[in-house]
């Protein structure tokens, strides 16, 4: 439910006012997933056993023939694709925007950094495409497990972003000064009991990755995709991202 909320980070590089839009998006997540997710569990709970739910169809559409919608189906598929769509877009665009980034700074490849007269990084959306038909081959190779390793690469993937995103927020943190902390503008809550217990909850996570049989396929295509990117970072990106840092430096 909460995976992608990392965007929220990525888009405030094209927000017009950051300090004010990216705290009020943040802290209306959690309203949504109650709203969408927390509260729409309850009233499907509330109506049928939990251990009946979608083992005869999806629960809303049996809702939904129940009060005599007969074209539920049809219209659930229109959002399931539509929000689909949604979350394809969201994900070309955040990752496109890193991989921009990534380049810009010397740890992706340069192509990357190629955009359009309209500043479109139209590259890293081609290499999203790929990735995307890559999902479309697995399902036509393997299509009864294909769902559950999509999945759980996904999970161990988000978990790994949340993971870094954690660390790096402690180890900024413990180099600010008292000053620089006093003049946050927003501060994570609960300092610093709140991210250690978050980083806590992300290994345990992990955790039941590799105990789970169905899911440890993606603890080992996520260590393996880990190991792959840090060989990348100390043998190509990291010498361009310090000669670029020395560069910046000489010139400043």
């Amino acid at each position: 439910a909460y995976g992608g909320i990392e965007i929220i980070g990525i888009t405030g590089g094209e927000a017009q006012n950051p300090e004010k839009v990216i705290p009020r998006a943040i802290n209306a997540v959690p309203a949504r997933i109650l709203l969408f997710y927390v509260l729409t569990m309850t009233v499907l709970m509330a109506i049928f056993p939990w251990t009946g739910i979608g083992s005869q169809g999806s629960p809303f559409v049996q809702i939904f023939s129940g009060l005599g919608i007969k074209s539920a189906a049809a219209v659930l598929n229109l959002i399931v694709i539509s929000a689909a769509i949604s979350a394809i877009n969201s994900n070309i665009f955040g990752a496109g925007r890193m991989m921009y980034g990534m380049a810009e700074q010397g740890q992706a490849p340069r192509l990357f950094a190629t955009t359009s007269r309209h500043g479109v990084p139209w590259v890293t959306v081609l290499a999203m495409a790929a990735a995307l038909l890559g999902g479309v081959v697995l399902n036509y190779l393997i299509p009864e497990q294909v769902f559950v390793i999509i999945a759980s690469i996904a999970t161990f993937a988000t978990v790994w972003v949340w993971l870094m995103i954690l660390l790096s927020q402690v180890a900024m943190r413990r180099r600010l000064s008292a000053e620089e902390v006093r003049a946050l503008k927003f501060k994570v809550p609960l300092w610093p009991v709140g991210p250690a217990l978050a980083i806590a909850f992300m290994l345990f996570v992990i955790g039941v990755l590799g105990y789970v049989e169905d899911t440890r396929v993606a603890l080992y295509v996520g260590a393996g995709w880990v190991v792959l990117l840090s060989l990348a970072w100390f043998l190509r990106a990291k010498p361009k991202a310090d000669a670029l840092l020395a560069r910046e430096t000489r010139v400043s």
